[in-house]
């Protein structure tokens, strides 16, 4: 099965990945090119999930053939040298400095030693960090735990690079910033995927999008396949402005919600349709002055969402 134009960063052919007798992926193919940017969205954690940790080699499909850099057996400790990867559940170590994670990190990608100091401090100083790399890792707040976690992605400067949900957890500013900076690397020539369950914000920064249904690859134009079938309680999306939401991190991290930031004080705020949390986060809300526009179920937000893709 011919899929791709010789010499793209990475080709996926027929992926299968099967779990107690269920499939999670089902014949998943597609082509990365160079310096494009792919999104992955799915209605399900799992398939997003296992399809990161595949790419990343952490994983063994069932079926299917996984092509880096045209080498069809190329090993972990060959992969991570020219692959980037970041998850916002990535953290670094507490008690050394930003510095010293940065080149944990480094020597973890294969950079020489001779190169890796100033490597480091080169990403701090693209990253608007240089001030931080005495400080001890646990002493920053979360939002900028995540912004050089997502910093330490680059540090061997990769050729591609994974990204799970990149923009889940930081403030607009944050965003904002790492959205410029994949741009940004997109035109230096790298090419990367970013995975979610949220489509929110990667209509604006994604090339092409790539949608799985309950693990199947589904055409784009199938919309209504997408938001079925999410099960559970479903999720309910807050839709807030006039809330402060650097100053809320910790609070918001504690209930156990997904956020995102889209705008200055403006963020969606996705939770379980479940009594106890909708009323814990009305109370937060309510404390801090917050004004609710919206609350959508997940069917709905999905809904939109995707409709904007078809839009663009």
């Amino acid at each position: 099965m011919s899929l791709e134009p010789a010499g793209a960063p990475l080709r996926v052919s027929d992926l299968s990945l099967k779990k107690e007798e269920r499939f999670l992926l089902s014949n998943i193919s597609f082509v990365l090119d160079h310096s494009e940017i792919l999104g992955v969205v799915s209605n399900r954690i799992e398939p997003v999930d296992y399809l990161f940790r595949i790419l990343l080699l952490l994983e063994k499909p069932t079926s299917g053939i996984i092509i880096y850099f045209n080498n069809p057996v190329i090993r972990r400790k060959d992969l991570i040298k020219r692959v980037g990867f970041y998850s916002c559940q990535m953290d670094l170590l507490g008690n050394s400095t930003v510095l010293d994670n940065l080149l944990l990190s480094a020597s973890m990608h294969g950079v020489p030693k001779g190169k890796s100091l100033a490597r480091a401090k080169e990403i701090l100083s693209l990253f608007e960090a240089s001030d931080l790399a005495p400080v001890k890792w646990f002493r920053l707040p979360l939002s900028l735990r995540r912004k050089l976690c997502f910093a330490s992605a680059f540090i061997h400067d990769p050729a591609v690079v994974l990204l799970y949900d990149p923009f889940r957890g930081v403030p607009f500013d944050v965003a904002m910033f790492m959205r410029n900076f994949i741009r940004t690397s997109i035109d230096l020539g790298k090419s990367m995927i970013i995975f979610s369950t949220t489509p929110l914000l990667l209509d604006e920064v994604c090339d092409r999008i790539m949608v799985l249904h309950n693990g199947q690859q589904t055409a784009m134009d199938d919309v209504e396949s997408f938001v079925t079938g999410v099960g559970g309680p479903g999720i309910l999306s807050f839709h807030v402005s006039k809330f402060n939401i650097e100053a809320n991190i910790d609070a918001l991290e504690k209930m156990g919600v997904s956020w995102y930031a889209t705008g200055e004080n403006e963020a969606v705020i996705e939770l379980d349709n479940t009594p106890e949390k909708i009323q814990g986060l009305l109370d937060l809300l309510f404390k801090k002055g917050a004004v609710v526009n919206k609350i959508v179920s997940s069917r709905q937000h999905l809904l939109e969402s995707a409709n904007r893709f078809m839009e663009v």
